[in-house]
Formats: C-alpha cells, structure tokens, sequence
C-alpha cells in the first residue's frame, strides 16, 4: 500500500471524508471500508504504471507516489458521489497524477528507485535479418 487510511484521514477534512464515504446522511465518522477501497483502486492504477519499470512490491515508497495515491483515492471517493460537483482543484491534480504515472510507465520520469532487472526486448527470439526462400518454380513477379 502507498498510502494508509490515517495518512487520507489525516491529509483530507474528516467532514469531506465522512460525507463522501458515508451512504447514510446521518453518519459522524467516516467509512472505513469505502476509504480501504479508495486506497486500493488507487494503489492498483499506480501498480499499473509502475509494473513495467519497477519490481512490486516497491522496498521504498516515494513521496510521489504516496501524493499520487492521495491525490487517486480522493478523486475515487468524489467519483462515487455523482450528484455532487466535482472541485476543480481535485479535477486537476487526478489529470496531473496520471499524467505523471504515464510519463513514468514510458520511462520519461524517474522515481529515483532502481529500476527492473528485467530487460526490455519486443522481440521473442533474436532477428538476424536474413530469409531463404524456396519454390518449385522461378514466379514473374515484374509486373509487382
């Protein structure tokens, strides 16, 4: 996990975190189960990014990251109240987030971290770049 749920209780106002979690309008604390969800949805889409690059689980937690499961776990938590208008401060810093997760899976943003050992290949087998064929017959092919 790259954030806990006393890390979301503590960067966000309880009384935001208990209307958004909260199917029932009377509650005083918040969801414990909906805030578990949240960090996992985001911990998932962050494991997403990451997987290519890095080993999982991570040794050592950035604060990047940990921002960024913030920043993911709360846009969630805004997500599942669709009636509610969504603060633009919240739009933008979700865009920011997966825009940074994007430039880090494509490796244009480093975490600092070592990286996989795996090596990056596309190809299966190696290429020598050499072909044979063979015909029973020598086909015109001049008019191609």
């Amino acid at each position: 996990m790259y954030v806990t749920i006393d890390e979301l209780t503590t960067a966000f106002a309880r009384k935001t975190l208990v209307q958004l979690s909260n199917d029932e309008p009377t509650a005083t604390e918040p969801n414990l189960t909906v805030l578990d969800t949240a960090i996992k949805v985001a911990d998932e889409r962050i494991d997403a990014a990451l997987r290519s690059r890095y080993t999982l689980p991570l040794t050592q937690v950035p604060t990047l990251i940990s921002q960024h499961a913030l920043t993911l776990a709360r846009y969630w938590l805004y997500a599942r109240r669709p009636e509610t208008k969504m603060p633009e401060t919240v739009k933008e810093t979700y865009t920011q987030a997966v825009k940074e997760l994007e430039q880090i899976a494509n490796g244009k943003l480093h975490l600092g971290i070592a990286e996989s050992a795996v090596e990056k290949s596309d190809d299966l087998l190696p290429d020598n770049s050499e072909y044979e064929v063979r015909a029973t017959q020598r086909i015109n092919t001049d008019g191609y």
